[in-house]
């Protein structure tokens, strides 16, 4: 069973909210998706945090609402640490939220796509409750990630048009590997958070390309992968559009992380083959182009 999707909110202070006030703000930034839309169970959360959790369903997908007193708690302060982005400063020296709210999905999910389906319904709940709730900031719990609300809300503004892009659910970590035999230095980057979508975090092969290029390439395979999902299996080729020839191996431990992962080496290779074009369920053209939510 893979890790459920979680959305931290830590809130300045308490304000009433309830189930049709998510709901309706689902429905006015998402409108096509209003008719895949229901309350399974009502609920909601006065000022003073009386109350108790709502759910709410998005097509097949059940989201809890729930309220906490206090800051979020990640498992440990160094994994908060982690999470603090450039914009919020150092964690220590800001004030102590005063509650926060849960955002989860509940349901068991084995595929990418039932996966991708799961997040993208986490944060447009996370989205809505953005205007609703005085937000400090969202921490998507299994990418280890903390964004500024407006960032978050305009990248899930995104998940029922096309051209989706899934940075926001992930964080990198990157590591010097060794010298190449020229001498070069290289890199090593990391996933943080794609567990959840394919089963196993994603590690590159030590690199001497330049760090931004690497980064580029990275999320272009992983928006690849969580968008169309192909089966994964060892030595697999890869064709992402507009990019190189890529394979992926499946080892039983990383560089950076000791859990299984994938291993992603990019290489020059030939144009794709039509027969590789439809094993990847690719349109003719190529491109990213399967929605979250339809």
């Amino acid at each position: 069973m893979r890790e459920r999707f979680v959305a931290l909110l830590p809130l300045t202070h308490n304000v009433d909210f309830a189930h049709d006030q998510i709901l309706a703000g689902v429905s006015g930034l998402f409108p096509s998706l209003t008719s895949k839309l229901r309350v399974v169970r009502a609920g909601g959360f006065a000022e003073g945090g009386e109350g108790g959790p709502c759910f709410l369903a998005i097509g097949p997908n059940v989201i809890s609402v729930h309220l906490y007193p206090g800051p979020p708690n990640l498992g440990t302060s160094e994994a908060l640490d982690m999470v603090c982005p450039a914009w919020f400063g150092l964690r220590a020296n800001h004030p102590k939220p005063y509650s926060h709210v849960v955002v989860q999905s509940e349901q068991d999910v084995n595929h990418p796509a039932e996966a991708l389906a799961a997040a993208a319904a986490v944060s447009m709940v996370a989205t809505a409750l953005i205007s609703i709730v005085p937000v400090e900031e969202i921490i998507w719990k299994t990418g280890q990630v903390s964004i500024e609300p407006q960032a978050f809300q305009r990248a899930a503004l995104r998940l029922t048009i096309p051209e989706i892009k899934v940075g926001h659910w992930l964080t990198w970590h990157r590591c010097e590997g060794p010298l190449s035999p020229q001498g070069r230095p290289s890199l090593i980057l990391g996933s943080k958070g794609l567990a959840p979508f394919l089963g196993r975090e994603l590690e590159t092969v030590a690199s001497i390309l330049p760090p931004a290029e690497i980064e580029k390439r990275v999320q272009a395979v992983t928006d690849f992968l969580i968008l169309h999902g192909p089966p994964v299996f060892d030595d697999m080729p890869l064709y992402v559009p507009d990019h190189d020839f890529v394979r992926l191996r499946l080892r039983d431990r990383g560089h950076l992380n000791p859990k299984p992962v994938l291993l992603l080496r990019i290489e020059a290779g030939p144009a794709p083959t039509e027969a590789l074009r439809k094993s990847q369920g690719l349109p003719a053209t190529g491109g990213f182009g399967r929605r979250a939510m339809t």
